[in-house]
């Protein structure tokens, strides 16, 4: 009896082990095909917005350049080569850089739903599919755009060796996370009232000093210090910046925080674009 017992036992425990194995593989196969779909998303949109004249793609990478280099030579021209004990061209590139990241990837979040119908035929095309190629599209640009712009400074003498490199990349993932959860939680909320359309640009003008691009948290009174560590954005600019500076200076960040925010905010995103698919036609 306890022999017939135990051989049971060890089919039993076999055939979970099979279903197991079968339901991870399935899990697997699903997740690289969606992944196949997000990259193909990405390869169209891009020869989309660029084309394949002049330098076709390189615009990716070359007009974020064009930008955060006009604003690095700008703020050299208005405030010298150091500012508060730091360097201008280390301050304006760190700090336009990520304020880049959160412009973009918001902007492209506004109407994202209605730029994805066209690609609903297809059959594994979702509209979160197509808002998360934008988003990583935008994030991969801007990322290789900053890595360009400060090779070339550094190059020619203007910044010193990044201090810690996978702080930055943490900063930068995790800005991408909430500014993507943020993105899509504007996508939902515009399809389901058009007025919020039209309010969507001065809001973000209205936010631009709440994103830390343009200071330090250091640099600020007790109370607006408290009052801006609300803000996710500014917890992953002082981030961003004690990757790219070093301890030389004080920083004020808490990863954690920006973490659970983002996790929130996508969360939130989904649950909007989920909603407002139900209205979403097809054309």
């Amino acid at each position: 009896m306890t022999v017939a017992t135990e051989t049971n036992d060890r089919r039993n425990a076999t055939a979970r082990l099979a279903r197991y194995g079968d339901g991870l593989r399935d899990f697997l196969s699903r997740l690289a095909t969606q992944w196949r779909v997000i990259r193909a998303l990405m390869i169209r949109d891009m020869m989309a917005r660029y084309g394949r004249e002049n330098i076709g793609f390189l615009w990716l990478i070359g007009e974020p350049v064009l930008l955060i280099g006009g604003i690095i030579i700008l703020w050299s021209v208005m405030k010298g080569s150091v500012t508060h004990g730091v360097s201008v061209i280390a301050f304006a590139l760190t700090g336009y850089s990520m304020l880049t990241i959160w412009r973009h990837i918001v902007s492209r979040g506004t109407n994202a739903l209605k730029l994805s119908t066209g690609l609903l035929f297809h059959q594994n095309v979702r509209v979160l599919d197509t808002i998360l190629a934008q988003i990583l599209m935008e994030s991969i640009s801007t990322f290789l755009s900053f890595l360009f712009c400060y090779l070339l400074l550094y190059l020619f003498g203007f910044v010193e060796l990044v201090h810690d490199p996978l702080l930055m990349v943490l900063a930068w993932v995790l800005m991408t996370l909430f500014s993507g959860g943020f993105a899509l939680c504007l996508g939902g909320l515009v399809e389901m009232s058009k007025p919020i359309e039209r309010m969507i640009q001065p809001v973000m003008y209205f936010m631009l000093p709440l994103t830390g691009a343009f200071y330090m948290v250091d640099w600020m009174p007790q109370r607006v210090r408290d009052f801006l560590l609300l803000f996710p954005m500014v917890h992953a600019q002082e981030m961003f910046r004690a990757g790219f500076m070093g301890p030389r200076l004080t920083y004020y960040y808490d990863g954690w925080y920006l973490f659970v925010c983002g996790i929130i905010a996508f969360w939130l995103g989904l649950a909007f674009i989920k909603h407002a698919e139900r209205n979403l036609h097809v054309a």
